[in-house]
């Protein structure tokens, strides 16, 4: 797909980009041959792209962009979701991280192993989240002393990251991750459905205080929010490159995680769902 991406030239913004498309002129060997002051800038991306450099392109497009970047990095793409004790890194901290790649799902859980964290993540060209912007890489930055100025010291410095909140809200979806799931029948109905992210806080606490499976049902919980997000992915990149010769390039669909492999307590997610609904 970035090999059809024109935007990464000065002087290139979607309309020129579109005309080009038009014309016939669709991938970066023939818009070299036919304008050829593009050429050096166009072997310098074709370098970047066969060097996996993602955060390159990222840098380049800017965020607005950044979706197009998941074609070409889909194999090295780890989707993310965390789990705090509240919703500022100011007075709260992370219970854990969930991560689905290409080998299935990874759960880093806080006094286990979720200082392995930082060199998990080295090996990942992109990230996919949501919302993950303003919530997940501040929390996780701050979990590990990072100073993020201009996003040099963060943890994700030398990746790039795609927060789906954006290019859906582009598409029309807006809301919290579940509300978008219903809207788009991407989310899996399960038994813990309707939880939320006060009940995961709810967990982490009965796991501390010895409740036997409360951090098996977080891990649950987590999980099924994470894989959610690569059937998002798909979904909007498929509607995002619609119409364009971006579309000739779309990936395959991401491997599909079963979350029914992972355990929980039934009970205790009827006791909190009940609770939840008192509350409203």
């Amino acid at each position: 797909m970035l090999r059809s991406t024109f935007q990464l030239i000065d002087g290139i913004g979607p309309e020129r980009e579109s005309d080009l498309w038009s014309e016939g002129v669709t991938t970066w060997d023939q818009l070299s041959s036919a304008q050829p002051q593009h050429s050096e800038v166009l072997q310098q991306a074709e370098q970047r792209l066969d060097a996996r450099n993602a955060r390159y392109f990222q840098d380049i497009l800017g965020s607005r962009e950044c979706w197009r970047l998941y074609a070409d990095f889909q194999q090295t793409t780890a989707f993310l979701d965390i789990e705090t004790t509240g919703l500022s890194p100011g007075n709260s901290y992370v219970t854990m991280v969930g991560i689905i790649d290409y080998t299935g799902f990874t759960a880093f859980i806080r006094g286990e192993n979720l200082d392995e964290l930082p060199e998990a993540l080295e090996k990942y060209s992109l990230f996919v989240s949501y919302n993950g912007a303003s919530f997940d890489m501040p929390f996780l930055d701050k979990e590990f002393g990072r100073v993020a100025i201009d996003g040099q010291d963060s943890l994700f410095a030398r990746s790039a990251h795609l927060d789906l909140r954006y290019p859906l809200r582009r598409l029309g979806f807006k809301g919290g991750l579940k509300k978008i799931e219903q809207a788009t029948d991407l989310g899996r109905p399960s038994a813990l459905s309707g939880l939320s992210g006060y009940d995961a806080v709810r967990l982490w606490k009965m796991a501390n205080d010895g409740e036997p499976e409360a951090l098996t049902t977080l891990i649950r919980y987590n999980a099924e929010d994470v894989a959610s997000l690569p059937r998002l992915t798909d979904m909007m990149v498929d509607e995002m490159a619609y119409g364009t010769p971006l579309a000739a390039t779309i990936p395959p669909t991401f491997p599909e995680y079963d979350t029914d492999t992972l355990p929980y307590d039934s009970g205790l997610v009827r006791c909190l769902t009940r609770s939840a609904r008192s509350r409203y």
